[in-house]
C-alpha cells in the first residue's frame, strides 16, 4: 500500500513540475566498504556578466578544486576533513560525528547547518550552476545559512524515518567574521532545530527554525526565522525529475535602518528542478535541462526592495563522474532594496549571466 501510495504521489508531482528543471546529485559514490575513503571535484567555468545593463566582461576561473578525506570506524565514529583550494585553501568541512546510541549520533566541527534543503545540496548534486543570488543574500546578508563552527545531535528512527536534528553554533557577523562574545549575550551562539520526514523514497518534507546573532558594524542583535522545505527524486519511477524548494521567513537586520527599527521581517522563496534523460546508471551518458528561481523580499510591509532571480540551461556528461553545464540567469533587482543585501559592503545589482562550467569528480 505503501509503494503504490509513493507511486501515485510521485506521478502527480511529476504531472505538476514538467516545467521546472533540477535534481539531486550525491558526491561520488560511498558505497567502499574501506574505514578510508577519498573524494574530490574541479569545476572550472566561464562566465559572461552585464551588470546594471553596463558592458559585457568576461572571466575564466578555477571556481572549485576540493578535496575530501573521510574515515568511518565501525559505523559508531566517522571523521571528515574537506579542503577547498581554488582562490586561497580554506576548510569547508572538519567534524567528528560518533555514534553514541542506537537511534542519535553527536557531531562536533565546522559543517552545514541543517537548514534549507537546498542549502544541504551540494553543488555537485545540483543540476544548476550555484544557487543564486538569493541563497547568497540568506547565507552573506542574513548569516542564516552555511557553514559554522558548532555542534550538532540528530535523532533518526531508521533510513527513512523521521529525524530531528539540534544544532549549536557560532554566529557570524555581516563581514563573514565569528568573534567571541560574552556569556551573558548567549557568546553569540545559534541555535538550529530540524525535523524531516521521507514518505517515500523519492519525497521529503522538512521543517526547520533558527535563532541566531548578527553583528553589524557596531550593533549585535537576535534574530530568529523558520521555514520548509521539499525534496523530490523521482528515479525510481522512471520519471527523471529531481527538486529542491523552500520558504523561509524571519526577521534581520537588512533595512532596518531605512525603516527606522531594529528589525524587519524578510521573506524567502527558492526553487531548483531538473529533468533528467539517461544517465541511469553512474559512468551511463545523460542529459538534464534545469531551471531555478528565486525571491527575497527584505521588508514585508514595503514596496519596491524586493529581489528576483530566474535561470535556466542544461547539463549533460556521465552521470556522477563528469558533466558540462550552460546556463543564462536574469537578477531584478528593485530600486528600494537596502545596501549590504551580499554582506558587509556587498550590494546585489540587476544583472545578467552567461555562464558554462566543466566539472568532473572522483
Amino acid at each position: 500500500m505503501r509503494s503504490t501510495t509513493c507511486l501515485v504521489a510521485a506521478t502527480i508531482l511529476a504531472a505538476g513540475w514538467t516545467s521546472a528543471h533540477a535534481e539531486e546529485e550525491e558526491a561520488p559514490d560511498k558505497d567502499s566498504k574501506e574505514p578510508l575513503s577519498f573524494a574530490g571535484r574541479v569545476f572550472v567555468r566561464a562566465v559572461a556578466q552585464s551588470i546594471e545593463s553596463e558592458l559585457w566582461e568576461g572571466e575564466l576561473l578555477l571556481d572549485s578544486a576540493r578535496l575530501a578525506v573521510n574515515y568511518d570506524w565501525k559505523q559508531k565514529a566517522r571523521v571528515k576533513v574537506s579542503i577547498e583550494a581554488a582562490g586561497g585553501v580554506e576548510v569547508k568541512d572538519a567534524f567528528i560525528e560518533l555514534a553514541v546510541a542506537k537511534h542519535l549520533t553527536v557531531q562536533a566541527g565546522r559543517f552545514k547547518l541543517p537548514l534549507s534543503a537546498l542549502e544541504q545540496a551540494s553543488a555537485w548534486t545540483l543540476p544548476t550552476i550555484d544557487r543564486g543570488a538569493v541563497a547568497d543574500v540568506l547565507g552573506d546578508g542574513v548569516t542564516l545559512t552555511g557553514r559554522r563552527d558548532g555542534i550538532q545531535a540528530t535523532w533518526a528512527k531508521g533510513e527513512r524515518g523521521p529525524r530531528v536534528m539540534v544544532a549549536l553554533s557560532q554566529s557570524l557577523s555581516t563581514d563573514g567574521l565569528d568573534p567571541a562574545r560574552a556569556i551573558s549575550d548567549g557568546a553569540g551562539v545559534a541555535a538550529t532545530v530540524r525535523a524531516e520526514q521521507d514518505f517515500c523514497p523519492d519525497i521529503r518534507v522538512g521543517l526547520f527554525a533558527s535563532n541566531r546573532e548578527v553583528i553589524d558594524g557596531s550593533t549585535a542583535r537576535r534574530y530568529w526565522a523558520g521555514g520548509a522545505d521539499l525534496e523530490v527524486d523521482l528515479a525510481e519511477v522512471k520519471r527523471g525529475l529531481r527538486l529542491w524548494a523552500d520558504v523561509i521567513g524571519g526577521q534581520s537586520h537588512l533595512g532596518a535602518a531605512a525603516a527606522g527599527r531594529e528589525r524587519t521581517t524578510f521573506v524567502a522563496a527558492q526553487a531548483a528542478a531538473g529533468w533528467r534523460l539517461g544517465g541511469k546508471k553512474k559512468n551511463k551518458k545523460y542529459v538534464e535541462p534545469f531551471a531555478l528561481a528565486s525571491y527575497f523580499n527584505p521588508s514585508v510591509d514595503r514596496k519596491g526592495d524586493d529581489i528576483a532571480e530566474v535561470a535556466g540551461g542544461v547539463a549533460g556528461g556521465m552521470w556522477k563522474r563528469w558533466r558540462t553545464q550552460a546556463q543564462v540567469s536574469v537578477v531584478n533587482a528593485r530600486g528600494l532594496r537596502p545596501a549590504g543585501l551580499g554582506g558587509a559592503l556587498v550590494d546585489v545589482n540587476d544583472a545578467v549571466t552567461i555562464t558554462v562550467q566543466l566539472g568532473a569528480a572522483f
